[in-house]
């Protein structure tokens, strides 16, 4: 089933769901949401965030400290960071349940990057709103700047990630190493590369079967970062 699915895959961007949830810790109150990848409103947001902030003090009673980090169920994942009043949810849909280990520093590192800013940015407000126990959402409705700043400072980083694994499975799909090694030197070093210029038209039916497989298992990622993926089409 796998193999079907990224064999049909096209080159074109899916929007599967992505979105920020900024909760807090106490109440469970949903102070902000952020789509990353545009979804129809869903009318199930606070009753979503009720659940999240149940399901991270629970694990926190069974004697995890710092609460859940990852949760997957299916195509859905939500990846946790928390701050002192609020925590982060990450939320992404994956294609056909895909998802790849490669790509889970970013996104943590996104996760993180937020609920860090959002608290730097609100602190002397979610300092008096927790006080008087009355969160006003209003308040940070503009924090939609800096999650794109966040977004915006990933992406160079995401695209050499992205070159580096399409490398590695060009390898995997037997393009020869004295080709893709030099070329994840070079990724590594800073440089953007053509890899469809850059390996012989010989090998492009196997580097073909590589892009597909990047390009399918973390379409979400990409999409979040606006990396420009190799078109398949190309080879």
């Amino acid at each position: 089933m796998e193999k079907n699915n990224i064999e049909n895959f096209e080159y074109e961007r899916i929007s599967n769901p992505v979105e920020v949830y900024i909760i807090t810790k106490d109440s469970g109150l949903l102070l902000y949401k952020y789509t990353i990848i545009t979804v129809p409103e869903d009318s199930y947001d606070q009753l979503l965030s009720g659940f999240l902030v149940a399901l991270n003090n629970f694990a926190k009673e069974i004697h995890f400290p710092s609460g859940v980090s990852l949760m997957r169920s299916g195509d859905l994942e939500a990846r946790f960071s928390s701050g002192e009043f609020v925590f982060v949810a990450l939320m992404i849909q994956y294609p056909r349940s895909q998802s790849s280990a490669s790509t889970e520093p970013i996104l943590s590192g996104l996760a993180k990057d937020i609920v860090e800013k959002f608290e730097d940015t609100f602190r002397e407000e979610l300092k008096k709103q927790k006080k008087s126990l009355k969160f006003i959402p209003k308040t940070y409705q503009e924090f939609w700047k800096d999650i794109d700043n966040i977004i915006n400072q990933y992406g160079e980083e995401s695209y050499e990630l992205y070159q580096k694994l399409v490398l590695v499975e060009g390898m995997y799909a037997n393009v020869p190493q004295k080709w893709c090694i030099p070329l994840i030197e070079r990724v590594g070093n800073g440089e953007r590369v053509n890899i469809v210029v850059e390996i012989p038209k010989m090998y492009h039916q196997r580097l073909k079967k590589a892009v597909k497989k990047v390009n399918y298992n973390s379409k979400p990622v990409w999409d979040i970062f606006v990396v420009p993926m190799i078109d398949p089409k190309m080879l």
